[in-house]
């Protein structure tokens, strides 16, 4: 069997994970049952690439190159594609289970688009729908699924959107997405999805190796699922409209905690080569009016207790007494005064 690719293939790839704003693991369940393997087969050649359920009667788009015949340029005779199972083991002999035999119905090899349906699609197909708002670009988180060759089947790799090119290579209107979700040969025509499971391109080439033999990574493409829808239309075939994401919702708003308002200063006025004195006519709740320089100042500190006075007498000083001591000297010598003046009386 041999596989096709837009570009040389070199088997190195580089990828980068953004769990932060995809999970990856519920985008996964909900897109890969949609994912098939799709198996073409000649006489001599096989190919086998990747396609996606698109409509409910088994509607399948993949790239043109995975089911054209390399030497003739023509649809392989037999065409098949494999639905996943619910339990993937790495086993070919259980994950190849669920085989349906498919027709081609438009092919176009400008653009590497194709068209298949299952001849007798069973009931209640999972489907893979395809975005039609075109409100996708560079920096949006995308993942991958498919069957890398040496890989695992329906394995999922993830990255971002890099770049863009419209009329790729020169092929009018066939516009790409250039990501570093990795691809590899066996991932052609498989789905570039979005966080909500939503087809954003197909993955079409890669870039390996430069003209001069230079390892190239992390360069892949994928055809835009604008072109995609475009054409399948032109095919006069439909498929259903993409579900609008629902809106983000927006954190609820920060809680804003007003401050309390400052402590009144006391304002002081200041005179020219005077000390601060606190204004006379100042009340706690009106600072007063004062003169033509103003500054605020922090409260004065109340004054530290005044300390205790003594007194000193005429007979004893070096001796100080308190005010107990004094009143009690004063009283005993009015009372001797009065004891004088009443015997000088007498006499």
């Amino acid at each position: 069997m041999r596989a096709f690719v837009g570009f040389v293939c070199l088997l190195i790839w580089q990828s980068a994970a953004y769990a932060d704003t995809i999970d990856y693991k519920a985008v996964y369940a909900k897109a890969a049952p949609a994912v098939v393997l799709v198996y073409g087969e000649s006489d001599t050649l096989g190919s086998v690439g990747t396609g996606s359920i698109v409509r409910a009667d088994g509607l399948i788009v993949t790239n043109a190159h995975v089911i054209l015949d390399h030497a003739t340029q023509q649809p392989y005779s037999k065409l098949f594609v494999y639905m996943k199972p619910e339990h993937l083991t790495g086993r070919n002999a259980d994950d190849l289970s669920r085989p349906f035999q498919v027709q081609w119905l438009a092919v176009n090899a400008d653009l590497d688009l194709a068209l298949l349906r299952m001849v007798s699609p069973p009931s209640d197909l999972p489907l893979m729908p395809v975005d039609n708002t075109s409100q996708i670009g560079v920096g949006e988180a995308t993942a991958a699924i498919g069957h890398p060759e040496q890989g695992a089947k329906w394995s999922l790799t993830t990255g971002r959107i890099g770049g863009e090119f419209s009329d790729f290579n020169g092929v009018k209107g066939k516009d790409v997405f250039q990501m570093e979700t990795s691809v590899n040969r066996g991932n052609s025509g498989g789905p570039l999805i979005d966080g909500n499971g939503i087809m954003i391109g197909i993955n079409t080439s890669i870039a390996r190796r430069a003209a001069d033999g230079l390892a190239i990574t992390g360069i892949n493409f994928a055809i835009k699922s604008s072109v995609v829808r475009n054409w399948i239309e032109t095919q006069n075939q439909r498929i259903p409209t993409a579900p609008v994401p629902p809106p983000a919702v927006a954190p609820p708003p920060a809680v804003v905690v007003k401050a309390p308002p400052p402590p009144v200063t006391p304002e002081v006025e200041v005179a020219p080569n005077t000390p601060a004195r606190v204004s006379a006519t100042q009340t706690p709740d009106a600072p007063a009016k004062t003169g033509k320089s103003l500054r605020i100042a922090p409260k004065l500190p109340s004054a530290p207790p005044a300390p205790k006075r003594g007194y000193t007498t005429r007979d004893k000083s070096t001796h100080t007494y308190s005010e107990q001591d004094i009143l009690k000297l004063a009283s005993d010598e009015a009372f001797d005064d009065l004891n004088k003046q009443l015997e000088r009386r007498r006499k």
